[in-house]
C-alpha cells in the first residue's frame, strides 16, 4: 500500500484521539483549536491525496466559463482547470490551482463551526451550509473578476489581477461572511452569558 494513505490514516486517528481527549477533559479552547485546525489540514491533505482537488478546480473552471458566456465573454477550458482568456494582446491562460479553488476557506468554515462549543447543532448546520455555499460563490466571482481584468487590460495584468485585485476581493468577501455567520453570533452568545453576571454586580452595588 502507498505510504501516503497510511500516513493520512495515522494522522486521522491521532487527531480523533487527541480531540476526544480534550473534549472529555472540557479543555474547550485547546479542543476548539485542535479540532478546527486539525480538521482543516486533514481535509486539504485528504482531498488532495484522493485527487478531488482537481475535480473541484475543473468544476469551477467549467462554471466560470459558462457564466462568462452568459455575459458575452467567450472562454476556453484547457487541461481541466485552465482558462484561456481572450484580450487585445492575444490569449492569456489562468490556471485555477488549489489556492484559487477556495478548498482551504470552505474547510475552515466547516471546522470553525463544527467544533465551536457554544453553537447548537442546528446553528452549526446552518453556519456550515451558508458558509460553504457563499464562500464558493464568492470564489467564482473572484475568478470572474480576474478574467474580466485580463480580458479588458491584457496579458500583462495576469499577476496583478490574481495577486492584488482577486485576493483583495476574496479577502473582503470572506471577512464579511465570517463576521455575519461566526463573529457576530459569538458576540451575541458572550453577551447573553455576561448579562446576568453584570446585572448581579449592579444589584450588589
Amino acid at each position: 500500500m502507498n505510504a501516503h494513505p497510511l500516513t493520512f490514516a495515522a494522522l486521522v486517528v491521532l487527531w480523533v484521539v487527541t480531540t476526544a481527549f480534550l473534549w472529555r477533559g472540557r479543555r474547550w479552547l485547546v479542543f476548539y483549536i485542535t479540532g478546527a485546525f486539525g480538521f482543516i489540514l486533514l481535509v486539504v491533505y485528504g482531498v488532495s491525496l484522493a485527487g478531488y482537488d482537481n475535480w473541484l478546480q475543473s468544476l469551477e473552471a467549467t462554471q466560470v466559463r459558462d457564466i462568462a458566456a452568459a455575459i458575452g465573454l467567450r472562454l476556453d477550458v484547457l487541461g481541466g482547470s485552465g482558462l484561456a482568456i481572450p484580450n487585445h494582446t492575444g490569449w492569456a491562460v489562468f490556471d485555477i490551482g488549489i489556492e484559487c479553488s477556495a478548498l482551504l476557506e470552505m474547510s475552515a468554515i466547516v471546522g470553525l463551526a463544527a467544533f465551536y462549543p457554544a453553537f447548537s447543532g442546528g446553528r452549526k448546520a446552518y453556519t456550515i451550509a451558508v458558509g460553504v455555499g457563499v464562500t464558493y460563490v464568492i470564489n467564482l466571482l473572484r475568478i470572474l473578476l480576474i478574467v474580466a481584468i485580463i480580458n479588458a487590460l491584457g496579458t500583462s495584468w495576469v499577476f496583478p489581477a490574481h495577486a492584488v485585485f482577486g485576493r483583495v476581493f476574496f479577502f473582503i468577501g470572506t471577512i464579511t461572511l465570517y463576521w455575519y455567520i461566526i463573529t457576530r453570533p459569538t458576540i451575541s452568545v458572550v453577551n447573553r452569558q455576561l448579562t446576568p453576571a453584570l446585572a448581579e454586580v449592579r444589584d450588589d452595588e
